[in-house]
């Protein structure tokens, strides 16, 4: 008798093939509903499932098994090995499909060209594969750079002075991710403005000027009137950087990137005219710090 109602319920469940659906989440679309033929997908590079149409129909249909994230059957996931392994269940502690983010912030400090930098930023990702994003930055830097003797000022050897800069706008981000080292990988490209602060300009006198009759305060006073050095300066900021940043725990990661902070504090190129060193106006950076935010 169990044997025989063993058999009936089996054949309900066979008469109805979506009775117990799994759930194939992809890579780059939505998720399907569908009922996995194991028997049809365990040698090919396609997977197979029953999937109800609108009339009610059953059809028969397939997907790339490389664009499937995860099988999800309940007690168990599934994740594709490759041709030679097929179909496995995955029994780590948890499971290795792309994080997915609405949001992501970040914080990170770094070095750059005759100075230093911090950056804070946030990002909005706005498609299912969070692979493009949008969002905002925020970034402080100093820098103190020398610049070698302009023509204006012949009877110098260069000057130097300090600039300490605020940049605020918008960036969008363009990422990937390996699920073998955890890690993502992006480049980033911002445009904004800055606010230069700018002090401490110092002359640097070639030694005969030093000695001369007048003295240094003297020259100083005289090339300053001249050169007319500004305190301070708005201009256009960009910046365009690539970086990778690894999971740590869920929702966290460590971030490193690398990239130019360009500051375009003056239009013009000619010597005579321009005041800032050229590394100052496009400081390379690197840069270390961390990313967070909810894993959906």
């Amino acid at each position: 008798m169990k044997r025989l109602l063993s058999l009936f319920v089996f054949f309900c469940l066979g008469a109805s093939p979506l009775a117990a659906q799994q759930t194939i989440f992809l890579q780059h679309d939505p998720p399907i509903q569908g009922t996995i033929l194991w028997d049809r997908s365990k040698d090919g590079d396609q997977l197979f499932f029953l999937q109800a149409d609108s009339a009610g129909d059953t059809l028969v249909q397939f997907v790339p098994s490389r664009k499937v994230e995860y099988i999800d059957c309940d007690s168990c996931k599934y994740v594709y090995k490759g041709r030679r392994h097929g179909w496995q269940p995955w029994k780590g502690q948890t499971f290795a499909f792309t994080p997915q983010h609405g949001m992501l912030y970040g914080i990170s400090g770094g070095i750059i060209t005759d100075g230093w930098s911090v950056d804070a930023s946030a990002m909005r990702y706005l498609n299912r594969s969070n692979f493009f994003g949008i969002g905002f930055f925020v970034r402080y830097a100093e820098s103190s750079p020398f610049r070698r003797e302009p023509r204006s000022i012949q009877d110098a050897y260069g000057y130097s002075y300090n600039n300490q800069s605020i940049s605020f706008g918008g960036q969008v981000e363009l990422r990937g991710y390996s699920r073998k080292l955890r890690t993502f990988y992006y480049l980033d490209l911002g445009l904004g403005v800055t606010y230069h602060q700018l002090s401490d300009w110092t002359i640097k006198w070639r030694e005969e000027k030093i000695t001369g009759i007048y003295g240094e305060e003297y020259w100083e006073n005289y090339y300053a009137g001249i050169f007319d050095f500004p305190m301070s300066k708005w201009g256009f900021a960009f910046h365009a950087k690539a970086g990778i940043y690894t999971r740590l725990t869920k929702g966290f990661y460590v971030d490193l990137s690398v990239g130019c902070m360009g500051r375009i504090i003056d239009h013009t190129t000619s010597e005579v005219v321009s005041y800032f060193k050229t590394s100052d106006k496009y400081p390379f950076g690197v840069s270390l710090g961390l990313r967070f935010g909810k894993e959906n």
